[in-house]
């Protein structure tokens, strides 16, 4: 190891898989070509029952700094990760699904644009399976630094796989909600530490499957329910400094609770009011947030 490597942090690349081996080799291949010198790979296999464990196996045994482990039961997209992170030893934490194909200079610029803030994240590629070119991220939502977690109130813009974090954040961040995405979860987390930084630069090939489009269906009254349990855990997350935040996050919390007119008028107040941090994420023109602002008097926008 050279002293060069010696003085960089460690970064602990973490990479949940399920069922993933008709990409994780071109994935796996790419998370080894990255120039940052000093890295670890932690990956954990959740019972996959295709030949995942096999091929990581094989990757393991031909690179000392891969570590890889295999879940006794399956635990789930998002708890997978937080057994990752709580298996990892870097300073810093990166996340990888199981079928992305990194660019070489993803870390190395990553961490050299991080300085001492909590988090960085970058754009995104949209990609077919077969890697051709579709929309990026930012086309899709507004992606900027953020340095409050109402930003995060009801809508996210930060792919779990373009960012790096403190590992330190990522742990006390545990444990993970169920109820959503760890790439929600953390970087609302992340912004009680400080702001999250962002790099313009899309470093990330992200395939979009069937299931990415088509998804599993509209249950709007789940996903409200979904929605509140979110918030309230918003809430109790934020510190006694942040009281302004908790009292925001309880009040569009009770304006969520049914279609009355009192709840309508409340929850359209609250997004003229802090639409700033609400709709900060859409691409939308200024008249077009007023709009959607009035829509709230009508309709309860989900997360996400």
């Amino acid at each position: 190891m050279s002293g060069e490597t010696k003085t960089l942090p460690l970064v602990s690349i973490v990479v949940a898989t399920y069922n993933g081996a008709r990409f994780l080799e071109a994935q796996m291949d790419s998370l080894l070509a990255q120039t940052y010198p000093n890295i670890e790979i932690v990956a954990v296999d959740d019972c996959s029952k295709d030949n995942t464990f096999e091929i990581l196996e094989r990757y393991a045994r031909e690179h000392a700094h891969i570590r890889i482990f295999r879940n006794a039961s399956n635990l789930g997209y998002t708890k997978n990760f937080e057994k990752a992170v709580s298996l990892a030893t870097g300073e810093y934490i990166s996340f990888s699904d199981q079928d992305d194909i990194w660019a070489p200079e993803k870390t190395t610029l990553l961490m050299d644009a991080i300085g001492d803030h909590p988090m960085i994240y970058s754009d995104s590629q949209l990609v077919t399976e077969e890697l051709q070119p579709l929309r990026k991220h930012s086309d899709l939502k507004n992606q900027t630094p953020f340095d409050n977690c109402l930003y995060f109130a009801i809508d996210d813009c930060v792919a779990g796989h373009s960012l790096i974090m403190k590992r330190a954040i990522a742990v006390a961040a545990m444990p993970y909600p169920t109820e959503a995405a760890y790439d929600l979860w953390l970087p609302f987390f992340a912004t009680l530490y400080g702001e999250i930084q962002y790099l313009n630069t899309a470093f990330v090939q992200w395939r979009q499957h069937q299931s990415n489009v088509t998804g599993k269906g509209f249950d709007l009254k789940a996903k409200v329910e979904k929605t509140r349990t979110v918030l309230l855990m918003y809430r109790d997350a934020c510190p006694p400094a942040l009281e302004k935040e908790r009292k925001i996050f309880q009040q569009l919390y009770d304006s969520y609770a049914s279609y009355s007119l009192a709840n309508n008028f409340k929850r359209m107040l609250l997004f003229f009011k802090y639409q700033r941090y609400f709709l900060a994420m859409k691409k939308r023109n200024a008249f077009r947030k007023f709009l959607f602002c009035i829509k709230m008097f009508f309709k309860m926008k989900p997360q996400g």
